[in-house]
């Protein structure tokens, strides 16, 4: 075994997969609401808070899926990674007057990782050998 080999130095967290996952997200996220501004400005139509949420959660999905696929080890964990860094960058984003410590912003945050967690194991799972 080479000495700089990762199952030797311990070291199996890989930045480049999720930095890579967290592209998926919001490049998803931009097409998808592209997407949506079209068919809003086009029709009389208000997207509904449900599809909204659904969107973002399944573009973290799909993005700590990829983070999942590209990392060598742990595929769960770099999916919460891509869904932890996606949630505050999104909560930065987004609205910035929601408490921190409020019910609401870690049932969201959990329902997060969550589908994060999911994501990066299905990716995992769908590693080419």
């Amino acid at each position: 075994m080479k000495k700089n080999n990762l199952e030797t130095s311990g070291f199996w967290l890989q930045p480049a997969a999720v930095f890579s996952g967290l592209v998926v997200v919001f490049g998803l996220l931009l097409l998808l609401s592209l997407g949506l501004a079209v068919v809003v400005h086009l029709s009389s139509w208000q997207a509904p808070h449900r599809l909204l949420r659904f969107l973002a959660h399944l573009a973290v999905f799909l993005g700590a899926g990829w983070a999942g696929k590209k990392c060598i080890r742990r595929a769960w964990i770099h999916g919460i990674l891509v869904g932890l860094v996606a949630f505050v960058l999104l909560g930065l984003l987004g609205s910035a007057d929601h408490a921190l410590g409020s019910w609401l912003w870690w049932q969201r945050l959990i329902s997060v990782l969550l589908t994060a967690m999911l994501g990066g194991m299905m990716g995992g799972l769908f590693k080419r050998a």
